[in-house]
């Protein structure tokens, strides 16, 4: 099928509806708890990947890819002659929406009751990754049954990073021969172009006191009432300053743990983990000493304060050709200009940045955020599928 309205070949949505409902139904959710992060390798991901997308990818006939370490993976098409090489990355961990109701389910139904009365897919980690995979199966699938022929490079990354970290963004453009010009990260941006965000890095802070029973607290040194006052020094940190694009910085506490959790027992130690949200020329050392230094001396409770993991900010000219065309295939597809936006999150596009590749984000969403219901608008999925074919063919055929 063409479309009306470019003249390129639109991609199989039934197709990609029926692909979309077969991922959400494996599981590659990060399980409830303390330690958020998870390898790049898990066995969940390694049986995702390279049992769920790589055969679909022999399926519809993409036989060129790439291998790279910790379960990463590459699809690559194209001739490679005219120096043009673009790079769409997609993760595969769902970190988010842990609350709802089947959450592997995959079915295809209304969504009305959340306030979006239109068909959707189901499932937890359709709007972060799934819906993404899916949309670029259906865009591969598109290239070769059309007989495209991509004088550019097309690389396609199935991407594992679930550790707050850029190590397979890194390994994985490491491995690309030519370097890409450009990248796009598929995620729910509600088809909007996120063209930067801040960084952030964890600091980690272990606060040490003494164990008692809770009928006699003057007996011990509880953790508990440490770790609220290092909470209550935290607040006292101010910043001057502020980027005007990307905002402002902050240092918070978004989980805590305490050992031993005993009956009746007041705990001895507090683990605590504060998100230092990082600006364009922030260096992360600096930033974990400003935390060390607002916390200072709690004596007699004995305190470490370590830099925990990264994730570099973004930022991307929006005066960019690549950033222009996306925009094109926006407005031709959708009959709208796109709506470009800068994320108060931290996300992956500042390690390819950092790596001179600029990153953009763009795709489709849904869902109740961020614990709630997941789920993607069919009509979305198909938008930005068409969106990202019609970009392909435009700058790299």
């Amino acid at each position: 099928m063409v479309s009306e309205r470019t003249g390129a070949p639109n991609v199989d949505e039934r197709y990609l509806v029926d692909t979309l409902s077969r991922l959400a139904r494996v599981p590659t959710d990060v399980p409830l708890g303390f330690n958020t992060l998870m390898e790049p390798d898990d066995p969940k991901l390694v049986h995702y990947v390279q049992d769920a997308v790589r055969p679909e990818l022999a399926a519809i006939g993409v036989y060129d890819l790439l291998d790279v370490p910790r379960n990463n993976l590459v699809a690559r098409l194209g001739a490679g002659r005219s120096g043009k090489a673009l790079l769409i990355q997609n993760y595969t961990p769902a970190q988010h929406h842990n609350l709802m109701d089947e959450p592997f389910s995959g079915k295809i139904a209304n969504a009305a009751a959340y306030g979006c009365p239109e068909p959707a897919v189901f499932g937890q980690g359709v709007s972060q990754n799934k819906a993404h995979q899916a949309v670029m199966l259906a865009v591969l699938k598109m290239l070769v049954e059309s007989g495209a022929r991509l004088g550019g490079t097309l690389y396609w990354a199935v991407n594992n990073e679930g550790r707050s970290s850029h190590e397979c963004s890194e390994a994985i453009i490491k491995a690309l021969d030519p370097k890409p010009s450009f990248s796009i990260i598929q995620i729910g941006t509600g088809l909007k172009l996120s063209l930067g965000n801040r960084g952030r890095v964890d600091v980690n802070v272990h606060l040490k006191g003494r164990a008692a029973h809770s009928s006699t607290p003057e007996e011990g040194l509880s953790a508990i009432d440490g770790a609220v006052e290092v909470i209550n020094r935290l607040r006292r940190l101010k910043w001057t300053d502020r980027h005007p694009i990307l905002g402002g910085r902050h240092a918070i506490v978004y989980k805590m743990r305490f050992e031993p959790v005993a009956p009746h027992t007041l705990p001895a130690e507090a683990f605590l983990t504060v998100d230092r949200r990082l600006l364009p020329g922030d260096d992360p050392e600096v930033a974990t000493d400003e935390v060390r230094r607002a916390i200072g001396d709690m004596a007699p409770y004995e305190v470490s304060v370590e830099t925990g993991v990264l994730m570099w900010p973004a930022l991307v000219d929006p005066n960019l050709n690549w950033v222009a065309a996306l925009g094109a295939s926006h407005r031709e597809v959708t009959g709208s200009e796109v709506e470009t936006v800068y994320g108060r999150g931290t996300f992956d596009a500042g390690g390819p940045c950092r790596l001179g590749v600029p990153t953009v984000m763009y795709g489709a969403t849904g869902g109740v955020w961020p614990t709630g219901a997941d789920f993607v608008p069919i009509s979305a999925a198909v938008a930005e599928a068409n969106v990202l074919a019609g970009l392909i063919l435009a700058q790299l055929a």
